[in-house]
């Protein structure tokens, strides 16, 4: 859970388009857009239904304020739509998102 000083910080929000796109070979990819003043430096996706994190989605880099990065699951097939995000941010701050649909969701946005 967020302290009040990290929420202030990296206050979380979530942008939900309803939008197809024929370019996203899972209906669980999306966009993760980082409108905050700090830079990510680490982003895990899980299933809701699992108590661990996987493994960091970013890798070596890095999300600066303003980037946008495309996330795509590389084994097919929707069998579960609900995730949950943890970011990671310079100077040890930390955000989560609980149960974001991303069979519905093709743009999350922390800001």
């Amino acid at each position: 859970m967020l302290t009040a000083p990290v929420l202030g910080i990296l206050m979380l929000a979530t942008m939900v388009v309803a939008s197809t796109s024929a370019a996203l070979a899972d209906l669980r990819d999306f966009t993760l857009a980082n409108n905050s003043g700090v830079t990510i430096t680490h982003v895990y996706v899980s299933s809701a239904d699992t108590a661990s994190w996987e493994e960091d989605v970013l890798g070596y880099d890095v999300l600066l304020p303003g980037d946008s990065v495309d996330i795509t699951f590389s084994d097919f097939g929707p069998s579960v739509c609900s995730y949950d995000i943890k970011v990671l941010a310079a100077g040890g701050r930390e955000g989560y998102l609980y149960g974001v649909d991303l069979c519905a969701t093709t743009l999350v946005t922390f800001s």
